[in-house]
C-alpha cells in the first residue's frame, strides 16, 4: 500500500509518494517538466517488486507547492535531498527522466555521497542559446494564450507520429498533465533550465550511470552518446521507434531496461 506524505521544504510543500516494502533499497523517480508523478504509474509497480520506490512532485507540479519558485537545477536537486532528509533516506539510486534526468544528474554532482546508480533519460545538460529561446517561446505561449498552447507545442515533442494518431488516451493524459501544472512550477522550472550547466562536469560523477533516450527524440540521442563519453563508468541505450517521452511510449521496454540495470 502506498505511503502519501506533504514534506515542508524552502516555503514549499512538497507531494511524495513510496510504495514498496521497508528495508529495500530506495529508488527515487523524478518526472519531466510540466507533468507529475504519476507520470511513474506504468513503472512504479514492477519497481516497487525490488525496491522502496519513492515518486516526488516537482514544485509547483502535481500536488507540490511553488510559493517559492524554483531557479535553478541545484534548488530542484536540493528538495529532493530534503525529502530524503524528512524520510531518513540516506542513500538511493534515481531514475529521471528530461527535467527528472537533470535533476538527478544535479544530485550525482552535488550530492554524490547518496546516490547508488543513476539512470537519466531523454534530457540535455546544458543550455545553448536555440534552448534557452525555446523555453522563453513557451512561456510566452502561456502568458498570451494559456496552457493548452504549450501543449499544443509540447505533445509532438513527447511523442512520435505513430503515437500520436493511434493512441489517443496516452496523449490526452500527457495533455492533462500538462495544463495542470501551476504558472509558478512551469515558469520556475523552465528558467531553471536555461541556466543549466551540467555537461562540462559529468567527469567528476562517480556512481554508476545509464544514459537512456527514445530514438526518436530530436538530438537528444546524438547528445547523450556524448553525455555518456563524458561520464566515468556509464552506458548508453536507445529504445527504438519513441520520441521525448520514452517512459510513456514504451513503458515495458522502458522498466525492463531500468531494472536490468539496476538489478546488474
Amino acid at each position: 500500500m502506498a505511503e502519501e506524505h506533504f514534506i515542508e521544504v524552502g516555503g514549499n510543500k512538497l507531494h511524495a509518494v513510496v510504495n514498496g516494502a521497508e528495508g529495500r533499497p530506495w529508488l527515487t523517480c523524478l518526472h519531466t517538466l510540466a507533468s507529475n508523478l504519476t507520470l511513474w504509474d506504468e513503472q512504479a509497480p514492477a519497481l516497487a517488486k525490488s525496491f522502496r520506490v519513492l515518486r516526488l512532485d516537482a514544485r509547483g507540479h502535481g500536488q507540490s507547492t511553488a510559493v517559492n519558485q524554483a531557479a535553478s537545477i541545484s534548488e530542484l536537486a536540493a528538495d529532493v535531498a530534503a525529502v530524503w532528509d524528512a524520510l531518513e533516506t540516506k542513500r538511493s539510486n534515481i531514475l529521471g527522466i528530461s527535467m527528472g534526468g537533470m535533476t538527478g544528474v544535479g544530485l550525482a554532482l552535488e550530492h554524490g555521497d547518496r546516490v547508488e546508480k543513476l539512470v537519466a533519460a531523454d534530457c540535455r545538460l546544458d543550455s545553448p542559446q536555440f534552448f534557452i529561446d525555446m523555453w522563453s517561446e513557451r512561456q510566452k505561449q502561456w502568458r498570451e494564450i494559456g496552457p493548452d498552447a504549450v501543449a499544443d507545442a509540447t505533445l509532438p515533442i513527447w511523442f512520435c507520429e505513430k503515437t500520436r494518431s493511434e493512441r489517443p488516451d496516452i496523449v490526452e493524459r500527457a495533455r492533462a498533465m500538462i495544463t495542470g501544472t501551476s504558472e509558478p512550477g512551469y515558469f520556475g522550472a523552465s528558467t531553471a533550465l536555461q541556466r543549466m550547466d551540467l555537461k562540462s562536469k559529468l567527469g567528476a560523477i562517480r556512481c554508476p550511470t545509464l544514459y537512456l533516450v527514445g530514438e526518436l527524440d530530436g538530438p537528444h540521442p546524438k547528445e547523450m552518446q556524448e553525455f555518456a563519453a563524458l561520464t566515468p563508468n556509464a552506458k548508453y541505450v536507445e529504445i527504438p521507434g519513441v520520441a521525448h517521452a520514452s517512459s510513456l511510449e514504451a513503458p515495458d521496454a522502458f522498466t525492463r531496461i531500468v531494472l536490468d540495470f539496476l538489478n546488474a
